[in-house]
C-alpha cells in the first residue's frame, strides 16, 4: 500500500482572537474530521519554531497527515467533499500544502 504525507502550511488571519479560534477549530473539528477517514493514519499539528523559505515568510503552523492508500484520487475526493469548510480565521491567502509519496525510510 502506498504511503503519502500531506503537509498543510498555514496560519491565522490578523484579527484579535483569531489564532486562538483557529487553534480550537483545528483541535476540535478539522483534525478529528481527517482522522475519521480510515486511510488517514495520523494527523499532527506543529508550531513552527524556525526555518528557511526561498521567498516570503514562514508559515506559523504545519500540520502533517500520514495517509495510506492505493487509491489517492478517491481519498482526495473525500477530503475535498468533507473537509473543505474552513474556519474564517484561517488565512487562506497565505496557506499552502504539499502531497508527497514515500519513496524510502521506515516501512
Amino acid at each position: 500500500m502506498a504511503k503519502y504525507l500531506l503537509l498543510a502550511l498555514n496560519g491565522p488571519t490578523d484579527g484579535e482572537g483569531d489564532e486562538e479560534a483557529l487553534n480550537r477549530w483545528y483541535d476540535e473539528v478539522h483534525i478529528p474530521g481527517f482522522k475519521a477517514i480510515p486511510e488517514v493514519k495520523s494527523a499532527r499539528r506543529y508550531k513552527v519554531m524556525r526555518g528557511k523559505v526561498a521567498e516570503g515568510e514562514l508559515w506559523p503552523y504545519v500540520t502533517a497527515y500520514e495517509i495510506e492508500t492505493d487509491d489517492l484520487a478517491s481519498v482526495s475526493q473525500r477530503m475535498q467533499k468533507e473537509l473543505m469548510d474552513f474556519h474564517p480565521a484561517l488565512d487562506r491567502e497565505k496557506s499552502g500544502n504539499l502531497m508527497a509519496i514515500q519513496i524510502s525510510g521506515d516501512a
